[in-house]
């Protein structure tokens, strides 16, 4: 695949000049207003932005959540099949997480990623810690970095500007493509016994979209749309046994998280979580002006 198309160039380079006073704003804000309602004033700050900064900033929160929810279905995995993790469960569901999306081989979904990645190095900054999801899932830039290598290691001509970009060693870049494939080997290991046979969902996973609270409408209907969480359930449910009924929620949860409750056998996507990826956007928006 040849190099992917950087519309969002900018958003690196206002990162490296305005990054500090980014975070200073996202960590005084912590994703709320003043009457405590997450996110209260956004469907006003989208409103003004123009039609092209729109689709910008939903194909940005877009390749955020999508990272998510293959996250936390990765969780869902290790829970539901009882599978053996040797290393850090996190670190895991990251492999899963990017390998997912590498999988699809499509330039849509390499920009899923570019973007995935600008958010994650932007959200692990020590001084940050403004979206829950974020500070629980112990966020650290060398889990970025290893993620960032396993995407140059599956295609170097789609990611090696971006990795140039964020600082990815020299050294690191050349063993890239043995950590994919290492890290490709392990989950193909570990998964093979609960591995179906068949092309089409087994109806394990049930899908469900919650109302969403007025300033979050935007944002809620555009994920709903894009149909990204039916996209991960109806791919985990088809190639995987699940022993059981499993439930992916989109749903309003008063913060910006998103988590596999194995209680209740559910992954949840919070809303605000979007809210908190649209609110990182524009205060990258606003640093560079």
């Amino acid at each position: 695949m040849t190099s992917i198309v950087k519309p969002f160039s900018f958003l690196l380079i206002a990162l490296i000049l305005a990054i500090s006073l980014v975070l200073e704003i996202a960590s005084a804000q912590t994703g709320a207003d003043a009457d405590g309602e997450p996110y209260a004033d956004l469907e006003a700050s989208l409103a003004e932005l123009s039609s092209d900064s729109l689709g910008e900033l939903l194909e940005f929160v877009s390749g955020n959540t999508l990272f998510v929810i293959y996250h936390e279905g990765g969780h869902m995995l290790v829970s539901e099949l009882g599978l053996p993790v040797l290393a850090q469960e996190e670190d895991a569901v990251d492999n899963l997480a990017t390998i997912s999306m590498l999988a699809a081989d499509t330039d849509d979904m390499d920009l899923f990623l570019y973007h995935a990645m600008t958010g994650w190095f932007l959200m692990s900054e020590d001084n940050h810690d403004a979206l829950i999801f974020y500070d629980e899932h112990d966020l650290d830039q060398q889990r970025g970095y290893r993620m960032l290598c396993m995407m140059v290691g599956a295609d170097e001509a789609a990611f090696l500007d971006l990795a140039q970009d964020l600082a990815l060693p020299e050294d690191r870049i050349d063993s890239c493509g043995f950590d994919f494939d290492q890290a490709s080997e392990s989950w193909e290991v570990v998964t093979d016994p609960f591995v179906r046979d068949g092309d089409e969902p087994a109806g394990k996973i049930d899908i469900i979209y919650e109302d969403a609270p007025e300033n979050l409408k935007t944002l809620a209907t555009s994920f709903q749309e894009s149909a990204l969480m039916d996209q991960v359930a109806n791919e985990l449910d088809t190639f995987y046994d699940l022993p059981e009924q499993v439930t992916f929620r989109a749903t309003t949860c008063g913060t910006d998280n998103a988590f596999w409750d194995p209680d209740l056998r559910e992954v949840i996507i919070c809303y605000e979580l979007l809210g908190g990826f649209a609110s990182l956007y524009l205060d990258l928006l606003s640093g560079e002006d």
